[in-house]
Formats: C-alpha cells, sequence, structure tokens
C-alpha cells in the first residue's frame, strides 16, 4: 500500500521537470556543447523557452566571415516576421540602447560603429528573437525531420562544415536551422529559415 503512494507522488514531483510531447522534452539545465548537429535540438528548446540567453553563446558560430552576415540575415528575418524582443529580453542579452536601434538593418561586415562584439550579441540576439515566435506548446513537439549537407556554405572554405536539419512536428516542417561545424569540433548555428510563417502555425 505504501509503495502505491509513493509512485503517485514521485511522479508529481518529476514532471516539473519535463515539458514535453512523444519524448521530446524540454531540457531543464543548459545542455553540453553540441557534437552533432542533432545536439542543436535541445539547445534551440532550451534557449526558446527557458529564456537563459547564455546559451546562444554555446551555439554562436566563432569566426566574424560568418557572425556578420548571420546576425545581419537573422535580424532582417524577424523584422518582416514582425518578432520584436521587449526591453527586458534585450536587456537580459545584453544589447544597450545605441546596438537596439540598428538591429532592423546590420551591416553585413564591421564598421567604425559596429565591432566584432556588438556582431555577437546581435547573433546571440538574432537566435533567440527567431526562437521566440513559438510557443512552449510548440517547441516541446519539435524534433528534427532530416539532416542533409549544405554545400551552399564551401564560400566561407572547403573545410567548413554545415549540415541542416529541418525541424517540424506532426509531418510539417517549421524551420531549417544550418548546423556549422566550429574550429573547436563542436557545432553552432550559422542560420535559421522559417519554413512557414509562424503566425499561420495553430499554437
Amino acid at each position: 500500500m505504501r509503495r502505491a503512494l509513493l509512485l503517485p507522488a514521485l511522479f508529481a514531483v518529476l514532471t516539473p521537470l519535463y515539458m514535453g510531447c512523444g519524448g521530446n522534452s524540454i531540457p531543464t539545465s543548459m545542455p553540453p556543447a553540441a557534437q552533432e548537429p542533432y545536439d542543436i535540438l535541445a539547445h534551440l528548446k532550451y534557449l526558446a523557452v527557458r529564456k537563459d540567453y547564455r546559451d546562444a553563446a554555446m551555439i554562436a558560430p566563432i569566426t566574424p566571415d560568418v557572425v556578420f552576415p548571420s546576425a545581419m540575415h537573422l535580424q532582417s528575418d524577424a523584422n518582416q516576421l514582425g518578432i520584436t524582443l521587449t526591453p527586458e529580453e534585450l536587456k537580459g542579452l545584453g544589447i544597450d540602447d545605441k546596438l537596439a536601434a540598428q538591429l532592423n538593418s546590420l551591416p553585413g561586415g564591421p564598421t567604425d560603429t559596429y565591432t566584432i562584439k556588438d556582431a555577437r550579441l546581435a547573433f546571440n540576439a538574432g537566435i533567440y528573437r527567431l526562437l521566440k515566435a513559438l510557443t512552449p506548446k510548440t517547441w516541446a513537439k519539435m524534433d528534427s525531420m532530416g539532416i542533409t549537407d549544405n554545400q551552399g556554405m564551401r564560400q566561407y572554405g572547403s573545410s567548413t562544415v554545415v549540415k541542416d536539419m529541418t525541424l517540424g512536428y506532426d509531418g510539417q516542417k517549421v524551420m531549417t536551422v544550418s548546423c556549422l561545424k566550429k574550429p573547436d569540433g563542436t557545432w553552432g548555428v550559422s542560420f535559421i529559415r522559417f519554413e512557414v510563417n509562424p503566425k499561420s502555425l495553430k499554437q
């Protein structure tokens, strides 16, 4: 009898530790560095739902030739989709008023007033800005629908390795995440593209 009573109590304690559907849980702590492209998914879920902005740096590219154009495209796409950041989110992401005013029209390279430090912050903010278009309920359902080679990224060098991972749920493709192999052998994100307008999804 005592054992029967303990099981429901244990389940009640463990339930808040995850959110998921079909086994796709939302991590409750920052995932380790991604060793494979698929590992990026846990970071995206964690960043989007837990709002631990530090995790963006874990999946950010390293070299300026990727950071600058990626930051520009991420922020531009988010702006076109009508996704905005709140003052609280901007502060948490380390974006000051000066950089915040530039986010929707960033250059693709450094300038006297836009440094690599700014670009890294803008990149991190761009990742989160796109991810926040989906609700925690949607993120709990998201899974990989396949990973393919991205040959187009060879423009950054013949040794550049990029894999495109399609994410979605219930047969619906939602976004494609370009996963870049970093110099240390771990994987990061170089670009995110929505396959559907997130406003069209029933979330």
